[in-house]
């Protein structure tokens, strides 16, 4: 941190700079992990009963 020398600036940077890492990490990995196991998000199932691709958009046109 270029300003972490100084006497009155130091300590604040310290700070700051580890406020931004916590909230980084608890925004991108603690909460979706909470939120999955909060309201118990799972994999969506396969239907194995379709068997042909569903033809949709320009695949539909050149048929």
């Amino acid at each position: 941190v270029p300003i972490a020398p100084t006497v009155f600036w130091g300590p604040m940077a310290f700070a700051i700079i580890g406020g931004l890492a916590v909230a980084t990490v608890l925004t991108l990995i603690f909460l979706p992990a909470l939120y999955v196991a909060w309201f118990r998000i799972s994999e969506p199932l396969q239907a194995e009963s379709c068997t042909e691709p569903a033809h949709t958009g320009i695949l539909a046109l050149q048929a």
